[in-house]
């Protein structure tokens, strides 16, 4: 009998030590995210300055009309992804494509008028003319600033989008 007793002991020293263990490593797994998120803002560098980008606007139809906005990748001089919106005939806007919060791509509005959003933290930044890469909302309160944007010029006689990087 004092076998079969130590034999239960031992079995429910196991069995509390196996679910002490899981828990802490539950409790860790879904805590540490919790405390090291957000703890800074991380500011992304600027791309480095040098040649312009050109993008020809007749590989990018959604670009075609007014307004258009489309998400652009580009590989010289360096690897950039930008977002553009055509606002009239010959103006454009050049965002950012990336939060300036934590560096997470932004998605595209369904309306060209819309807001770009963050996927992560919910922040939205404007694509009007007036008030361009603005915050215009931050549901979590997260500490980001507006959102980066670039000189551009347009060349008619070629249909290209020159975007300016110095």
């Amino acid at each position: 009998m004092q076998e079969s007793e130590n034999k239960g002991k031992t079995r429910r020293e196991f069995l509390k030590y196996v679910g002490s263990f899981f828990a802490t490593g539950l409790a860790i797994s879904t805590v540490y995210p919790i405390l090291t998120s957000c703890e800074k803002d991380e500011s992304l560098p600027a791309p480095p300055p040098g040649s312009d980008i050109i993008i020809d606007l007749k590989q990018h139809p959604e670009l075609a009309s007014v307004p258009g906005i489309k998400k652009i990748s580009v590989q010289n001089p360096i690897t950039l992804t930008v977002i553009v919106k055509r606002t009239s005939q010959t103006n454009f806007l050049v965002f950012s494509s990336l939060c300036p919060h934590q560096g997470v791509d932004l998605e595209l509005p369904q309306n060209p008028d819309g807001n770009l959003k963050c996927p992560k933290h919910f922040a939205e930044f404007s694509t009007m003319e007036s008030n361009k890469g603005t915050v215009v909302a931050n549901p979590q309160g997260v500490k980001v600033g507006n959102l980066p944007t670039y000189q551009s010029e347009y060349d008619a006689s070629k249909n290209i989008l020159i975007i300016k990087l110095s």
